[in-house]
């Protein structure tokens, strides 16, 4: 794929759009999304702001990593400061149509789905014994 293909596509699939090949922005089902290409260094970047952290609670940076892990699959947690973005990288040569569709629903995915299950899918790896419970409580921090 590349960032010409890319503003293509994204003319369909986001509202509010603006940008140019390189950098774009929009909305997808009520979430801001910024897709950021570069052809000659062959990445793509989809990222959704979610919040701020209000305080660096331990317990909440370990929810947002044991996401990561099992309940992010191509959508991952990132920290900018305290901000917290959906963020999925990819290389533009392998990019097929279809798989940007997928990315860009795991990020907004994602961020829909923070503060419950913390998943960008449906699918989740249980990383072991402790998971059973499937507890995705944060002791009282919270993103804005």
């Amino acid at each position: 794929m590349t960032s010409t293909a890319i503003t293509k596509f994204l003319e369909s699939y986001l509202t509010d759009m603006e940008g140019q090949p390189g950098f774009w922005r929009g909305i997808h089902d009520d979430v801001s999304l910024f897709v950021f290409s570069d052809d000659e260094h062959d990445r793509v970047r989809v990222m959704a702001p979610i919040g701020e952290l209000t305080e660096l609670d331990p317990e909440v940076l370990q929810v947002l990593l044991q996401a990561n892990y099992d309940r992010a699959l191509d959508a991952k947690y990132a920290l900018r400061g305290r901000e917290v973005w959906s963020v999925c990288v990819h290389p533009l040569a392998t990019l097929a149509p279809d798989d940007f569709v997928g990315f860009l629903d795991q990020v907004v995915k994602l961020v829909k789905n923070t503060g419950t299950t913390y998943a960008s899918t449906e699918l989740v790896f249980l990383a072991g014994p402790e998971d059973e419970g499937g507890s995705t409580e944060t002791g009282g921090s919270e993103l804005q």
